[in-house]
């Protein structure tokens, strides 16, 4: 655990203080992941020790480098956020595990995956991914337009998960990735739930 806290430490060290501010409010806006945002009063201004300590007391350590991971995404910080995934798989070769205690059950397992799989569209890709969400796929209701528009990666699978459930969504996942072309990917995603499909 102490190399998961030094490894988030050394991230939000890149970051300049606007930047980290800029951080700090994702965290208390937006549910991640599934998991509820931080109170506001918790990270008012804090450093970024105790931001570290926040993120892996509310999500625990691998649900904070998740999530450290696609923030560093939202505010265009890919390099950052590819240097962090990296190192820490360098230390932790093993599958994500939802937080103890997670009413939610295996939810974040889920979207930790799907996140994974949409985070390797471009930006094009993941437009046309969400237009196939909102035109609907064969045997599946879509999902209302304004619910996707000008979504992130996280709001869509958050709302696939809402919509069509943990299974649900990674059939329509693995659907659209097939009618995208993106068989590689399709087939990558699959293997990872195989009782699933």
């Amino acid at each position: 655990m102490l190399a998961v806290l030094d490894l988030l430490l050394t991230g939000l060290e890149e970051l300049t203080e606007e930047q980290l501010k800029t951080f700090q409010s994702h965290l208390t806006t937006v549910q991640l992941l599934g998991f509820p945002p931080i109170p506001e009063r918790q990270l008012e201004n804090v450093d970024r020790q105790v931001t570290v300590d926040q993120m892996v007391k509310r999500y625990d350590p691998e649900g904070a480098v998740e999530i450290t991971v696609e923030i560093l995404r939202e505010m265009n910080q890919h390099d950052l956020a590819k240097k962090l995934q990296r190192d820490h798989r360098g230390k932790k070769r093993k599958k994500i595990t939802p937080p103890v205690g997670n009413a939610a059950g295996t939810k974040p397992n889920v979207s930790y995956l799907l996140l994974g799989t949409l985070a390797e569209l471009v930006s094009e890709e993941l437009k046309l991914f969400q237009w196939h969400l909102i035109h609907g796929v064969e045997g599946f209701t879509s999902i209302p337009r304004g619910q996707l528009e000008d979504a992130n990666r996280l709001v869509t699978v958050d709302r696939m998960v809402q919509q069509y459930h943990e299974d649900g969504a990674v059939k329509i996942t693995l659907e659209i990735l097939r009618k995208m072309d993106q068989n590689k990917m399709a087939d990558e995603l699959e293997k990872k739930f195989p009782n699933n499909v």
